[in-house]
């Protein structure tokens, strides 16, 4: 798995088709008990995002760095590291076949790797690029979880991006990782035309972060404010 991981992120790396890099600034009040939340409540996040295709698939990886003045909940350190890679082969594009049909537009083998200080997990499985009317973006990915915290699972995640006229947009995703549900949603305003910068590439606006941790009965649930650039 972990050559897998390597060689399509090299492959994806030499072979894109199209990319896009961004990177945001979020701030929120996170004061609940869950090990997102912070013993003061205010955290600082930064994220790095970046989506590229490539001849046989697609690629997405993200990480975050989070800070807060008094630590986290459950512990005394400041800041935290946390990052995501998740390679896809498309199956219509190795096979030759096309599966679209009706709603679907194209199905993958999908991967994904999770590391943090403290934690790791190893997810494989399948997925979905769907059509649904109102969507520009709606895929969907079913994965085996294999993690070092917590029992081997299953998880669903969607992805999604909503055009809102020409400068309001909603997107996020959720993952739904046994009984556990993280979702993350943005509602972005361009303010590229205000600024005089090229379309797209500076936005303001809010994240919902949700968390439902069911094993410990606890939530985070918080609007963020953010700003974001895109490459």
């Amino acid at each position: 798995m972990p050559r897998f991981l390597f060689i399509s992120t090299l492959l994806a790396a030499t072979l894109s088709a199209f990319s896009t890099t961004n990177i945001q600034y979020l701030y929120g009040e996170f004061e609940g008990e869950t090990f997102m939340d912070t013993q003061s409540g205010a955290k600082h996040t930064l994220t790095t995002e970046h989506y590229r295709t490539w001849e046989y698939g697609d690629l997405f990886m993200f990480a975050d760095y989070a800070y807060t003045h008094e630590g986290l909940q459950f512990t005394d350190k400041k800041n935290d590291l946390y990052g995501e890679i998740s390679p896809r082969l498309s199956l219509d594009k190795i096979s030759g076949f096309s599966t679209s049909c009706g709603i679907l537009k194209e199905s993958y083998l999908s991967f994904q790797y999770n590391r943090s200080d403290t934690y790791h997990a190893w997810l494989y499985g399948v997925g979905a690029d769907l059509n649904i009317p109102g969507f520009s973006v709606f895929g969907l990915n079913i994965y085996r979880k294999h993690q070092n915290v917590g029992d081997h699972t299953y998880q669903l995640s969607l992805n999604y991006i909503v055009p809102l006229g020409n400068q309001w947009h909603f997107e996020g995703f959720t993952d739904w990782s046994g009984r556990d549900i993280l979702s993350q949603n943005q509602l972005l305003f361009d303010l590229s035309h205000i600024i005089g910068v090229k379309e797209g590439k500076l936005e303001v606006g809010t994240e919902w972060h949700y968390y439902h941790e069911n094993s410990y009965h606890t939530d985070n649930d918080v609007f963020q404010a953010m700003l974001k650039y895109t490459f």
